[in-house]
């Protein structure tokens, strides 16, 4: 009898104070792709981290091809052919293609690595990312980023692969195309991969089984054919994720809260317009590259060169930079909300005031931590933040909770408008809903709100009225039945039959 690519037996990890994971145990055969679910918090990052030798079993074994694994270390984990594609892609900007395809290996294995490389370009191109190995990778968009990275993963002679939320930054139709070519790529190379994302049409399209950690345990192991999207968020939260969809959607002849004109970002992007009305909420949807991102960039003046007009309930404003947007009323939470929206390595209060002036001003020019604790405690309570402890760093907190952090360092100060870029990247089933619930609140309590994101039933959910972006103009605008996938996606590919901008 041949022994399993991989066996999980008996896992188990704590921390102090936490225990992550309990005795978890399960199989991985070759060329199989098996999707690792669970909410924020459950313990897959923890397993990842072990099964890639950054950390060390409390007790458990992990056995490749029949052979326990003696050693935990990267470099153990390297040779045994195991690669880790995380969430946030290792890359170095100042590299090229190439160079990052590479990273990590010996000298002579870089002088070898001719054939790995060509094949590896060979995957990006096959998932619909051709790209050129001299290329510098400071000039990709976050999908071409994740791609290579995942095609780094798959090649020199992978065994088992970790794929961590690898399609966050890719519209539908991208991801159809890195699938497929996972898919083949496990098929025909005998690759296993561990898949983790939070989509459940993703799970069901590429999986052939799924584990579900819950509280650090194997709550429910199926093969994909023998379950459902409804039954493995069941397994994962405890409960029925039903479908959301806003309870407060914006009122008839509400006026005009924000308005945008002329704007344009210095990579090409624009002239723009947008006008959004109070109690509103506006999707922008649009391929990765359309330039959704650098036109909410150009509202708040995040890059040099950007221009427009900007009108707050009426009144004509002058920006110059985020300092101005933020003066205005505009809050802007960003995609990359660890690295901009966040200082991990500070307490959840610091964040939470990092929008004041000299609101937190005690004896003088000194700050009152008094002060900044008791309005981030009150902030907290109003995003339900888990756990409510606010003098815990940014860092200890779930993707779900993270975003809540960055969304409360706008809701104390006199806000009236919120640009959401990717509001839900990294935040399991249950958190999402939580997100949505606080930007339908948000427009209930009378704010514009915009958002930004690939991911289209987001869009569909949220939004009163969708705009369509490509090739960094709109292309078209949507309201009501007309807000549907096959509609949005045909405009943003420049494939319907007609447009309405």
């Amino acid at each position: 009898m041949v022994a399993p690519l991989l066996e999980l037996q008996n896992i188990a990890k704590s921390f102090p104070g936490v225990r992550a994971l309990n005795d978890v145990s399960f199989t991985l055969e070759r060329g199989e792709i098996c999707t690792l679910a669970g909410e924020n918090g459950a313990g897959k990052s923890t397993l990842l981290a072990i099964l890639g030798g950054s950390l060390v079993p409390d007790h458990g074994s992990v056995i490749i091809d029949g052979e326990p694994r003696a050693h935990f270390s990267p470099r153990q984990a390297l040779a045994d052919g195991v690669r880790i594609a995380h969430q946030e892609p290792a890359i170095v900007p100042q590299l090229s293609v190439e160079q990052n395809l590479v990273l990590g290996r010996t000298a002579r294995q870089r002088r070898d690595a001719g054939k790995d490389i060509d094949q590896a370009l060979a995957d990006v191109a096959q998932m619909g990312f051709p790209l050129k190995a001299k290329a510098s990778v400071r000039g990709l968009s976050p999908a071409q980023r994740h791609a290579l990275t995942i095609a780094r993963a798959l090649a020199f002679g992978a065994k088992i692969v970790a794929l961590d939320e690898p399609t966050t930054s890719m519209l539908e139709h991208n991801v159809e195309g890195v699938l497929s070519r996972v898919r083949e790529i496990a098929h025909t190379r005998g690759v296993g991969i561990i898949y983790v994302s939070h989509k459940m049409p993703e799970v069901m399209s590429v999986s052939d089984k799924v584990v579900v950690l819950r509280d650090g345990t194997v709550n429910y192991t199926k093969p994909i054919v023998e379950t459902s999207e409804q039954e493995i968020v069941r397994n994962m939260v405890g409960r029925e994720l039903l479908s959301f969809k806003r309870q407060h959607p914006v009122p008839p002849g509400a006026p005009v809260l924000f308005s945008a004109s002329d704007v344009s970002h210095p990579s090409g992007g624009g002239p723009l317009a947008l006008d959004v009305r109070a109690g509103e909420v506006v999707g922008i949807a649009g391929l990765v590259g359309s330039g959704r991102t650098e036109f909410l960039r150009a509202i708040i003046r995040a890059d040099k060169g950007s221009t427009g007009t900007i009108t707050v309930d009426g009144k004509k404003r002058r920006i110059r930079s985020p300092r101005d947007s933020r003066n205005a009323g505009i809050a802007f939470i960003p995609e990359e909300r660890k690295h901009q929206g966040l200082v991990l390595q500070v307490p959840a209060y610091f964040n939470i005031a990092l929008t004041a002036d000299r609101q937190f001003n005690g004896f003088g020019p000194m700050i009152s931590l008094r002060k900044q604790i008791a309005a981030a405690e009150e902030a907290a309570a109003r995003m339900s933040l888990r756990p409510a402890n606010v003098r815990l760093n940014a860092r200890q907190f779930s993707g779900g909770n993270q975003q809540k952090i960055v969304i409360a360092k706008w809701t104390w100060r006199n806000t009236r408008v919120f640009l959401f870029d990717e509001p839900t990247k990294g935040v399991d089933v249950g958190g999402k809903v939580e997100i949505y619930e606080l930007i339908d609140a948000l427009a209930k309590a009378g704010s514009a709100v915009v958002v930004v994101s690939s991911d289209l039933p987001e869009i569909i959910s949220l939004s009163d009225r969708v705009k369509v972006m490509r090739q960094g103009q709109f292309v078209s605008e949507h309201t009501g039945d007309d807000i549907n996938e096959h509609s949005l996606v045909a405009n943003a590919m420049g494939i319907a039959e007609r447009t309405t901008t």
